[in-house]
């Protein structure tokens, strides 16, 4: 019939998650999981990261400790601008499955969320603290220019 789409007879749609090659892409469609991840996210990408990790463990309002965060403090900029995040760029190419040389897309999925968590709370938290100490005076403008150290990983894993 014109104008129905069918899928082609050669596409087929992995049952379990589990038969899926190490890396794949972690948004594949698969008839057990549906639209839903196949896995797990990854919590904590590799040590070459752990400047950044440490960052977002220090990020939130109020940490897992109790205690107040960067963003209560509204020390998350100047501490990226002082150089506490290197520009992690290059070590995107490094989110490989070990032994295969292949695109760790669970990695790069989990490098993307954590760079998008650092850029949005870069950006906006002049908006939060203006909020903060006064809700009348609305929000403000937020930050203007997002630092290489943060766009440069964010823009190789969006490409990829």
């Amino acid at each position: 019939m014109p104008g129905i789409l069918t899928q082609p007879s050669s596409l087929s749609i992995p049952h379990d998650p589990s038969e899926l090659p190490p890396g794949s892409d972690p948004f594949l469609i698969t008839a057990q999981n549906g639209y839903l991840p196949t896995h797990l996210p990854l919590r904590r990408l590799p040590a070459a990261f752990d400047a950044l990790s440490d960052i977002l463990d220090d990020m939130p309002i109020l940490k897992e400790d109790g205690t107040a965060g960067l963003l209560a403090t509204f020390k998350l900029g100047p501490l990226i601008d002082s150089g506490a995040l290197p520009d992690l760029t290059a070590e995107i190419d490094n989110l490989v499955v070990a032994g295969t040389g292949e695109i760790d897309m669970a990695a790069i999925t989990a490098a993307f969320r954590d760079y998008s968590f650092v850029a949005s709370s870069y950006l906006l938290e002049p908006c939060w603290k203006i909020y903060s100490n006064n809700a009348d005076d609305g929000y403000g403008l937020g930050r203007q220019v997002l630092p290489k150290c943060i766009a440069g990983p964010l823009v190789k894993c969006a490409e990829m």
